[in-house]
């Protein structure tokens, strides 16, 4: 048993408890009252869980963005181990976004059509983040600004991202700043035959890769978890649902890095 001058030590400063109530900094600086407030109050059992999985996303995607910029800035900087270490951390956060479609595989059809409606033709599709993610990246594609309704405020955004440099752009350009005129040669040599110069380039390719393999399995846990739902229903934006989701499974946002395996 504890003595009495242990649990003394043990127990709470009740002042200092009264003093946090009075004013949580954790409380204040993640603003939980706002963000706990974002989702809906009534609605079906999994419609909560629904939305917070896609509120989730969206701040992740959020982070991505911030990331892929510094990621960018610092290739376009030939910092490339800094660099390195981003993109590491960007799949790092890829992989928590694919484990989130197993939350969403909880629910069953039936639950999921209670509530469906209710999101009156919202869709991923219309995620603006989700594409500024593919823009930076690398994968610009100006015909989206007219598919989707767009407030001012996100089609700036959008047109800044097809106008400024992308993650791919800046690792071209860091290819022909070393003076490597195939890529191929990055990749010709073994580990431990690799020449210096080029060891630094390979290892941001690959962490490049790596980036776009985790993007691939995050688009093909997508197009399961819909199929899981809907089956080959239409989408609920009004696409053609899982056909379109499965059509983009296969585009790279580095060709590149995936066309110089058949060089080799």
């Amino acid at each position: 048993m504890l003595s009495t001058e242990e649990v003394s030590v043990v127990q709470p400063d009740r002042r200092n408890c009264a003093e946090h109530a009075a004013g949580s900094r954790y409380r204040e600086v993640l603003r939980l009252d706002q963000l706990l407030s974002c989702q809906p109050e009534k609605g079906t059992h999994d419609e909560l869980m629904f939305v917070i999985v896609h509120q989730v996303h969206e701040l992740w995607f959020k982070l991505m963005l911030f990331e892929l910029e510094e990621a960018r800035d610092l290739l376009l900087a030939d910092r490339l181990d800094a660099a390195e270490h981003l993109l590491r951390r960007l799949v790092a956060i890829q992989n928590v976004l694919i484990s989130q479609w197993a939350v969403l595989d909880t629910m069953l059809p039936m639950d999921f059509l209670a509530f469906r409606d209710t999101l009156r033709g919202g869709s991923g599709f219309e995620s603006v983040q989700h594409r500024e993610i593919e823009f930076l990246a690398g994968r610009k594609d100006a015909g989206y600004l007219d598919q989707v309704q767009l407030t001012d405020a996100e089609r700036e955004r959008l047109v800044r991202r097809l106008e400024e440099p992308s993650l791919r752009e800046a690792f071209i350009a860091l290819v022909e700043k070393r003076g490597v005129d195939s890529l191929a040669k990055v990749w010709q040599h073994g580990y431990q035959d690799l020449p210096a110069a080029h060891w630094e380039l390979l290892r941001v390719a690959e962490a490049l890769l790596d980036v776009d393999q985790a993007y691939g399995r995050w688009r093909t846990h997508h197009a399961l978890s819909v199929e899981r739902q809907i089956g080959y229903k239409p989408g609920t934006g009004g696409s053609s649902g899982v056909d379109y989701l499965r059509s983009r499974i296969t585009s790279r946002l580095f060709p590149e890095l995936w066309e110089v395996r058949s060089q080799l």
